[in-house]
């Protein structure tokens, strides 16, 4: 979360920050790195990573707003949160099905809907690269 803050915080060329040009969206999906003994969608089993893994795998989408409410306060500057779903008793999770199974996944997306950029794991640095080409900045 401190990488995508600073990143939705910058000001490129001394210009508006990044969160006011485009659109920083945080989709809560599963937890990575659950705490034990779930196990993490990475590697199958427990893979705890501390001090993130400080909650169980959320089996109701209820839970999965918890958390999400959660860690929103961490989120700073004007991003928005929104929660994938997670239907009773079928973990559904319609975005981590279409989007790509990496809750640390990150996408640039224009304002047509064309995918410009995709991250299997968040870079900072490359992100804003991305931005700037797609901005022309």
């Amino acid at each position: 979360m401190p990488a995508l803050n600073a990143l939705a915080a910058a000001t490129p060329g001394g210009q508006l920050p990044y969160s006011d040009l485009v659109h920083f969206v945080n989709v809560y999906v599963i937890e990575p790195h659950p705490a034990a003994p779930d196990p993490s969608p990475y590697r199958g089993t427990v893979w705890e990573t501390p001090p993130v893994s400080d909650r169980p795998q959320p089996r109701t989408l209820a839970e999965r707003i918890a958390s999400a409410r959660e860690v929103r306060p961490l989120m700073t500057g004007n991003q928005v949160q929104v929660v994938d779903d997670l239907k009773p008793g079928v973990q559904v999770n319609p975005f981590w099905c279409t989007y790509g199974t990496a809750p640390n996944a990150a996408y640039l997306i224009r304002t047509d809907g064309i995918v410009h950029t995709v991250q299997t794991w968040f870079d900072a640095a490359a992100m804003e690269a991305a931005l700037r080409n797609l901005l022309g900045r």
